[in-house]
């Protein structure tokens, strides 16, 4: 996973013999038949290998360590970030004994992600998450990946995903019921708000069912299993499950727990009645291509997984958005201004998103400067090259959205929070892959369109009833721990519209 999931595991198939970056020939003896004669010859073979490329730039490192130092003293994005501002649009670093580079330029992120994506996979950099999130969609590779996409896919398009509308709206409709009990001006931790909600519209979406209030245990399993996976891809070096380390135990005890609440809600549907609902609907999916459904095993890793980027990425999502219009009350005024046209202070409905282009750019324009996925890491499978530079199999590359987000050649007001980077006018004039909050390719995020959905429709709601402001005093700072998130909670103030 990026964001530190290097593990000492291996130095893998490459090695290194860079020449000081310079390119090189290879003289090596060729043998050759011409019936039964054979001679030696010597040919001058251009080879395609480490030395035909200039190495990328970047830092030194400690000897063994590489730069493992730097970025646990730095924090990983912040590292990364500092990467591109020294040594420029592609960087080369070591972490122990792997090989990282990193790429945020437009075209590069179309070779890795679109054009070679077969060569660019979801190795080790994801081997963590496995560990606690099991190999569903977002986790496993090659043909195992390829049908479940198949199968998952119908589900998740612009149209398959309208069904789950009216749970969003209900959802915050609650939301909002409690709110009310509120006086004016009091504070609330928006973040948590947000998760909340979040949680509510994905279980009620995934079983008919919300697991942010009545099922208390598997809720808090969920959130130390979601809180575990943060914490190893911060880590080096990981005690192997085996030994009882605290964290281990409670790891178990967390996995047992929503094992036993997946599995007996999933055998409860199959001697029930078909619903609605997203497990419904997977548990009834067939490979249009073999027929086959989903086991059991993939059924509960599938639902794990929805369930991780399901809320936990729309929930920072929403918690950015309202920190960002307390800032910026012009932007704000305009978002209010669409939503008293359009709407007239009714709740929004599904036939409403297209007519909210301005709400569309607030969220896009969040989502530029505070992607929730901010990295993303892949292991190389043979020697490649990207901007004149070698990348060799066995190492990793790393994407970095939250700097292609920023990159100056790409966007008029880099650092600003500035919607009308997305007018129809700027995004035909920008590269393609200049803007990637989903990923890109074949493998572009599954739920981006439930996301986008869930979030436009929250925010045009909530936005009509109140004004978030942030309190006075706060100095909200980003942190990486596998989402964006802030790095403490965002304290803002109610005040009724």
């Amino acid at each position: 996973m990026p964001g530190g999931d290097w593990q000492i595991s291996g130095f893998g198939p490459a090695f290194e013999n860079f020449l000081g970056g310079k390119r090189v020939y290879h003289t090596v003896p060729v043998t050759l038949f011409a019936g039964e004669e054979m001679k030696m010859v010597k040919e001058t073979i251009k080879a395609k290998s480490t030395a035909d490329f200039e190495v990328a730039p970047g830092p030194r490192g400690k000897f063994m360590l590489g730069s493992l130092t730097q970025m646990q003293s730095k924090g990983t994005l912040l590292f990364y970030v500092g990467a591109w501002r020294e040594f420029g649009d592609v960087s080369r670093f070591k972490m122990g004994p792997m090989t990282i580079h990193q790429v945020v330029r437009p075209e590069h992120i179309h070779h890795v992600l679109v054009q070679k994506s077969r060569n660019y996979v979801k190795g080790l950099s994801h081997d963590k998450l496995r560990v606690s999130l099991g190999r569903g969609i977002l986790t496993s590779e090659g043909e195992l990946w390829r049908r479940q996409r198949r199968l998952m896919q119908p589900t998740f398009t612009p149209k398959g995903v309208t069904r789950f509308a009216g749970v969003m709206a209900d959802a915050t409709r609650k939301m909002l019921e409690r709110w009310q009990d509120c006086q004016e001006g009091e504070s609330l931790p928006i973040n948590l708000e947000m998760m909340r909600l979040a949680m509510s519209v994905i279980s009620r979406s995934m079983f008919s069912i919300d697991i942010s209030e009545g099922f208390a245990q598997a809720g808090e399993a969920l959130r130390f299993i979601l809180e575990f996976t943060n914490q190893r891809t911060m880590t080096i070096i990981d005690p192997p499950l085996f030994l009882p380390t605290p964290m281990n135990r409670r790891l178990k005890w967390a996995l047992k727990t929503i094992d036993d609440f997946l599995y007996r809600i999933i055998a409860e549907r199959r001697q029930g009645a078909a619903g609605d609902d997203l497990l419904s609907v997977l548990m009834h999916a067939r490979d249009p291509e073999t027929g086959q459904a989903m086991s059991e095993k993939q059924l509960r890793d599938e639902v794990l997984i929805t369930f991780f980027a399901g809320h936990e990425t729309t929930a920072q999502l929403l918690t950015w958005a309202w920190y960002l219009l307390s800032g910026h009350p012009q932007v704000e005024q305009k978002l209010h201004a669409e939503l008293a046209e359009v709407l007239g202070g009714r709740t929004p409905a599904l036939q409403d998103v297209p007519q909210l282009p301005y709400t569309g750019m607030v969220i896009d324009e969040t989502l530029r400067l505070y992607s929730p996925v901010a990295m993303l890491a892949r292991d190389v499978v043979e020697d490649d090259e990207i901007g004149g530079y070698h990348i060799p199999g066995g190492s990793m590359v790393v994407i970095t959205p939250f700097i292609t987000h920023r990159h100056p050649d790409f966007w008029e007001k880099p650092e600003t929070f500035y919607p009308e980077h997305f007018t129809a006018e700027r995004v035909q004039d920008r590269p393609r892959y200049a803007y990637y909050p989903f990923g890109a390719g074949q493998r572009i995020c599954i739920g981006k369109h439930f996301a986008l959905l869930e979030a436009t429709l929250i925010l045009a709601e909530v936005a009509q009833r109140y004004q978030l402001r942030l309190v006075p005093g706060q100095q909200i700072d980003i942190e990486w721990a596998g989402t964006l998130r802030p790095d403490r909670d965002v304290m803002m103030t109610l005040h009724r519209r």
